[in-house]
């Protein structure tokens, strides 16, 4: 099989303990050592609810149950910690992407003959990496139109907050945020050069994903992906503890790098470029993470992807 023309194994330091009260994309740190790297991608299962414990914290200050519903109903659930819980692999993806995403859009340009560039952020949840794009250093010759996708109207109506006052001195860049499921039943959209789809991945089939990504996308345009980890996807997922002390879940899929590139590949598109990123034995030592990061050492916890469109 052909590999990706390029791999970055990168060891970011730029991880944030989480509150130990506040236990989000975890699991019981016994049973990282099921991690498959060469799994078939799994959907996780879910279950009614259940008991869970962390090792690593007091018992008391640990949710007692786990409860799975409706991925969008678990996102309009969380919209309103989203951005301050202190999510561990919200931490890593911004810390990557503070690199990975200045190269990425400093590329867009090159996809069109004109002044005019249009992006889209798709599954952009509270604009997180929105605000990225707009604040960008694009030519002061360019239009940028930059449009984002959600199926959670809680997580939309935080993202135009946090994004609207950024516009108001911005003329050359205009903002247009679509409440939908673009999986399911995508909105005419016109096509644009660029999109980006930042931790979103783990909770879609990957051909509906990158069928999606196609129909969007310019021929020649690129797209930047980044997902949670197989490694880390074999023994946790993404979800949050709520205000009665459950932990909400949605559903997941542990993807693994091998079959996002294939499929991605399958589906129409060259890949540029594989990043990987695991947990080091120095996060914990030099005081980066806790305790709590231990459980991570030597597990592979993300990877981000760019891609371009063929003809």
């Amino acid at each position: 099989m052909t590999q990706p023309t390029s791999v970055d194994k990168t060891f970011d330091t730029s991880l944030v303990d989480l509150n130990p009260s506040f236990s989000t994309t975890e699991s019981d740190p016994s049973n990282i050592g099921t991690a498959n790297p060469n799994m078939k991608t799994p959907i996780l299962q879910q279950a009614p609810l259940a008991q869970e414990q962390t090792q690593d914290a007091p018992k008391q200050s640990q949710p007692k149950q786990v409860q799975h519903i409706p991925t969008q109903d678990a996102y309009d659930q969380w919209a309103s910690v989203y951005d301050t819980d202190g999510n561990m692999l919200q931490s890593i993806d911004d810390a990557e992407l503070t690199t990975l995403l200045p190269a990425f859009l400093a590329q867009v340009p090159s996809t069109s003959p004109t002044a005019a560039l249009s992006l889209l952020d798709l599954g952009c949840g509270t604009g997180r990496n929105t605000t990225r794009l707009i604040a960008h250093p694009w030519p002061a010759t360019h239009r940028i139109a930059i449009t984002g996708l959600d199926f959670s109207a809680a997580m939309l109506d935080i993202a135009r907050q946090k994004l609207n006052p950024l516009l108001a001195d911005n003329r050359n860049t205009t903002l247009d945020l679509k409440h939908c499921d673009p999986f399911a039943d995508l909105p005419p959209i016109k096509p644009v050069n660029a999109l980006i789809s930042t931790l979103v991945l783990e909770h879609v089939a990957l051909e509906p994903f990158f069928q999606t990504a196609h129909t969007l996308l310019l021929p020649g345009g690129l797209a930047l992906i980044t997902n949670m980890h197989a490694d880390m996807g074999a023994v946790s997922q993404a979800g949050f503890v709520n205000e009665q002390g459950v932990k909400v879940r949605g559903t997941s899929f542990a993807h693994t790098v091998q079959e996002t590139v294939d499929e991605a590949r399958k589906c129409g598109f060259e890949v540029l470029s594989v990043r990987e990123r695991e947990v080091g034995r120095g996060d914990v030592e030099s005081g980066v993470v806790g305790n709590r990061g231990n459980k991570w050492i030597g597990v592979r916890v993300w990877f981000g992807v760019v891609l371009r469109r063929g003809a």
